[in-house]
């Protein structure tokens, strides 16, 4: 079965949000896992179908359930495997009406289509049930096509990063992180980048009840929340902020941690 399946395509697009989620790059996810850069770059265009164990790790490295995305795969090996195909043409000569009905070639094959659809069915409506987990988005199929950021400026104001491509590394470069604050094992860093004319914090390490915002002169500040646990232990980022004319200095992030009362600001 060829990769234009819509298993396969489904499965894909799954896949690339996920990495998306963990705004790595090919090289670093490869890294972190025991699959290469080459061969997440074939899984992730679904080129080829990775092994479920690929599967899993890239769940764990964006820390989301993998529950939902190994049943995708698993209807997507079926279709790759061909186990899923249709049974191949039968003689619809009619047998003398004697033959028992179960006998019946064409009745013998539309009972097993229909076996086949509700197995698939019932493997879907688990794959696709809600999981609860927070997500971005999935990306639009004509981003991944055009490899362009999907706003600019004023647009970007409150939108998500990676749902249009700003915190994207593979759509028109990488992100610049124009500083990093360190405390208490929490990481949190100003990105921008000039194809979106946007800014916004991202942060690693988090705990439940952590708040962030940015802000960026003439526009309204963006916040983020850490309301509970499925949103610590991943990379998190907030939606953004416009940055006129490049003015990058004056953009400035802050952050109140959770047990504190302070409130920590910092700027490029």
């Amino acid at each position: 079965m060829s990769q234009e399946a819509p298993e396969s395509v489904l499965l894909a697009e799954a896949l690339r949000e996920l990495r998306g989620r963990t705004e790595l790059s090919l090289a670093a996810l490869a890294a972190q896992t025991a699959f290469s850069k080459s061969s997440w770059e074939r899984y992730l265009n679904g080129r080829k179908l990775p092994p479920r164990s690929a599967v899993e790790a890239l769940c764990r490295v964006a820390g989301v359930p993998a529950a939902r995305h190994v049943a995708l795969w698993e209807l997507a090996e079926v279709a790759w495997s061909g186990r899923g195909a249709r049974p191949g043409a039968v003689d619809s000569e009619p047998e003398p009406s004697r033959s028992p009905w179960w006998r019946r070639p064409l009745v013998r094959v539309a009972a097993a289509t229909g076996i086949v659809a509700c197995v698939l069915g019932a493997v879907l409506a688990v794959a696709l049930r809600p999981t609860g987990e927070p997500h971005s988005p999935p990306a639009p199929r004509a981003r991944s096509a055009a490899r362009q950021v999907l706003c600019h400026g004023a647009g970007c104001t409150g939108q998500e990063p990676l749902a249009t491509g700003c915190g994207d590394v593979e759509v028109q470069g990488a992100p610049k992180v124009l500083r990093t604050l360190r405390r208490s094992g929490v990481e949190v860093q100003i990105r921008y980048k000039p194809e979106c004319g946007a800014a916004w914090v991202r942060v690693s390490g988090q705990r439940v009840g952590d708040r962030f915002e940015v802000s960026a002169p003439g526009v309204a500040a963006q916040h983020m929340v850490i309301a509970d646990k499925y949103v610590t232990g991943m990379y998190r980022s907030s939606p953004m902020v416009a940055v006129k004319a490049g003015d990058t200095k004056a953009i400035e992030a802050c952050a109140e941690f959770a047990g504190s009362a302070s409130r920590e600001c910092f700027r490029p």
